[in-house]
């Protein structure tokens, strides 16, 4: 069990999401970046979609009633028992022991996992927290939480290699597959909006992030549709001309024109940008937006089998850029 001590700032337990049930008008939700919490999951040995704390900014103080191993992954300082840690490797709790991790330094989210994951009654298969719904809640100062049953040994002392971390900027350029509404907008208005900057303000949630920038012109159809699907990173422009990108909290459907949908690889950047960021748009091809995800699968694939001990990395890259190689370890009989 963990106890937490001092909640600063939105906590809340996520997974991968509720998927399976948009046609009933249930959104998925989910982790904000999946990628920082699937890693947070594999540095202590668990499947992507196990339950894990997710915090925006500034993370809480937890007091450990039981032996645990835990990773903590962002770009943030961390401490065991007032001593300094490193996010990005995971290590062995014993009971009584404190972990206090701080603000961010970048980004907007940050994840903490814990070898089993965390006990909790799933809602439409999965935990993640809705709080619209009040599918689960925000968690407080106070709180006691379970862990799911996990061996402990071997899972402490993971660490991601330095070229696997992800570095979010505040200023990123991100690519989009344009449409499916491109004809509501005029061929000014789609250069208008692969040509500016674009900044996330303040009234951004987890639903969406409002940008503000040049007035994106609508074609004489207007910034109104037949209410259809809205899929993650779905870019809407309502009549104001400013576009909306639609996250994990998002809405089923919606009734606004789309000017183009996020690439799936793209959206954490998305969703680590703080406000006053600033986004660009690039165009890809649906084709490149599917490779784009395929490699990156290719090495989260990689990474987890790495962190489990059973390949060895001999050449490094950028993840999401190049498929990092990997030999695989010789085990002994």
């Amino acid at each position: 069990m963990i106890e937490l001590v001092n909640v600063p700032s939105l906590l809340t337990i996520q997974d991968l999401g509720r998927y399976g049930n948009q046609k009933f008008g249930v959104p998925v939700s989910g982790a904000m970046d999946e990628i920082s919490a699937r890693l947070a999951n594999y540095l202590v040995g668990n499947k992507d979609n196990f339950p894990l704390l997710e915090f925006v900014l500034r993370g809480p103080t937890i007091r450990f009633h039981s032996s645990a191993v835990f990773a903590v992954t962002g770009d943030v300082e961390v401490r065991l028992n007032g001593i300094p840690i490193n996010p990005w490797e995971s290590y062995w709790a014993k009971r009584g022991d404190v972990l206090e991790v701080g603000t961010l330094k970048s980004g907007m989210y940050g994840y903490i996992a814990f070898a089993g994951g965390i006990k909790c009654e799933p809602i439409l298969g999965s935990c993640s927290t809705y709080l619209r719904a009040n599918f689960g809640r925000a968690l407080k100062t106070g709180d006691i939480l379970k862990l799911d049953y996990a061996i402990l040994t071997g899972k402490e002392g993971k660490k991601l290699p330095e070229e696997f971390i992800p570095k979010y900027s505040n200023e990123s350029e991100i690519r989009v597959v344009l449409g499916p509404q491109e004809d509501h907008f005029t061929e000014e208005g789609i250069k208008t909006f692969l040509g500016s900057t674009y900044e996330v303000t303040a009234e951004s949630d987890r639903m969406g992030y409002r940008l503000e920038g040049p007035k994106i012109e609508h074609s004489e159809k207007g910034a109104d549709i037949i209410t259809d699907a809205i899929p993650l990173g779905a870019i809407q422009v309502p009549k104001s001309g400013k576009p909306i990108i639609m996250l994990a909290d998002r809405q089923t459907s919606g009734g606004y024109a789309k000017i183009g949908i996020v690439a799936r690889v793209d959206i954490p950047k998305v969703a680590q940008t703080r406000p006053g960021g600033k986004l660009r748009f690039k165009a890809v091809s649906v084709e490149e937006a599917q490779e784009a995800l395929r490699r990156r699968e290719r090495t989260m694939e990689a990474l987890r089998l790495f962190l489990l001990g059973e390949l060895r990395a001999y050449k490094l890259k950028a993840l999401g850029e190049e498929i990092v190689a990997f030999i695989k370890v010789e085990k002994k009989r």
